[in-house]
């Protein structure tokens, strides 16, 4: 049985097998405690399945006028079973108040089903509503 919580108490060994498992190797890579992300995130919902982390969601923001879905992610195993629609369904649930939420993935191919998705889940492409992303990298 999944159980969700909100907790930002997630060992970096945890966060790092789930960052592994979708082959996210620039988090792990490059980021020596990956919990300071969480601990450092404005909210964190993440999946379990008895004491082995699954899923997560975390967003950044101020809380009023903007917040970022920072990370989605759900182990490989786990996908296509509810838990990724459960996970950002409680972020756009609590964020109707604010009044950006924004969620930046690749274009990619690959990624189409994920954009497709993220759209069914309510988001919408900038381009469709007339925005443009900028970024430094």
């Amino acid at each position: 049985m999944i159980q969700y919580k909100r907790t930002k108490e997630i060992s970096d060994a945890d966060l790092r097998v789930l960052y592994t498992s979708v082959n996210w190797l620039s988090y792990t890579d490059k980021v020596e405690n990956l919990s300071l992300l969480i601990t450092n995130s404005q909210t964190v919902v993440s999946a379990w399945e008895d004491d082995r982390l699954i899923g997560l969601i975390r967003t950044v923001g101020d809380g009023l006028s903007i917040q970022y879905v920072q990370d989605i992610l759900i182990m490989p195993e786990y996908q296509k079973q509810g838990i990724g629609t459960a996970l950002i369904k409680q972020i756009l649930d609590e964020s109707k108040h604010i009044r950006q939420l924004v969620l930046i993935t690749d274009g990619s191919k690959e990624n189409q089903g994920i954009i497709k998705w993220y759209k069914k889940m309510g988001l919408s492409v900038f381009e469709d509503i007339g925005l443009i992303g900028l970024y430094r990298r």
